[in-house]
Order: structure tokens, then C-alpha cells, then sequence
């Protein structure tokens, strides 16, 4: 009897967490291999003009904070930072590349991890 609440339970949490779908998997309804590629190159494109966006926000916020305080601090925290996830992101997205070995779907995963860490990087950056 334990072990059935144990179950139901699992299954019932299975479906209330919603699934973490990445763009690719967004674009894969988009059609045919093209389609996708198309739809990932946009979505990265959007996504670039978001983190822009983020950036120049978070650069607004760091220097009204050092202006605040009287030294600087913030905005040359927010500036290593952003290169770090500059950084972060090639060598995390040449390592997705690297496990499909340069086989069909690389150029898609690739694009996938860029949109999805850029993503997330868009979302920490705002306030």
C-alpha cells in the first residue's frame, strides 16, 4: 500500500512540473530541417536584441549604484561578468557541438544552446 501512494505520487508531480522545453525543441514543429534552422537563427537574432537590452538596462542600474555609494564597483562587476558569460556560453555550445561530432543536427544544437543560455542570461540580468 505504501508503495502505491509512493507511485501516485511520483506520477502526479511527474505532470504537475511543467517541462523545461529548449528552442529546440520549440522550432521542431516549424516544418521541415530548414524550417527549424530558420526558426533558430530568428529566435537567436531576438534573443541577441533582448541580452542587448538586459545589458544596457543592468549597465544603467551598476553605474546609478556606484554613483550612489561613491566608488566604483557595481558597473566593473556587471562588465567581467558579462564577458564571462560571453565565454561561458562559446565553450558550453562547443561542447554540445563537439557531442554531436559533427553529425546531422549540429548546426541546430548549437543554435538551440546559444538561444537557451542567452535566454536564461536575459533573465538574470533583469532586476
Amino acid at each position: 500500500m505504501n508503495t502505491t501512494w509512493v507511485t501516485m505520487a511520483t506520477v502526479l508531480l511527474g505532470f504537475a512540473l511543467p517541462a523545461a522545453a529548449g528552442a529546440l525543441d520549440e522550432c521542431q514543429t516549424a516544418g521541415d530541417r530548414a524550417a527549424v534552422t530558420r526558426c533558430l537563427v530568428d529566435a537567436d537574432a531576438e534573443v541577441q536584441a533582448s541580452l542587448r537590452n538586459a545589458e544596457a538596462a543592468a549597465g544603467i542600474r551598476a553605474r546609478e549604484i556606484d554613483t550612489a555609494v561613491g566608488r566604483p564597483g557595481a558597473n566593473a562587476a556587471l562588465a567581467k561578468s558579462m564577458r564571462a558569460f560571453t565565454e561561458y556560453r562559446t565553450v558550453q555550445c562547443d561542447y554540445i557541438k563537439a557531442l554531436y561530432a559533427g553529425g546531422s543536427g549540429t548546426e541546430q544544437a548549437v543554435l538551440g544552446c546559444r538561444v537557451d543560455l542567452t535566454r536564461r542570461r536575459v533573465r538574470e540580468l533583469q532586476p
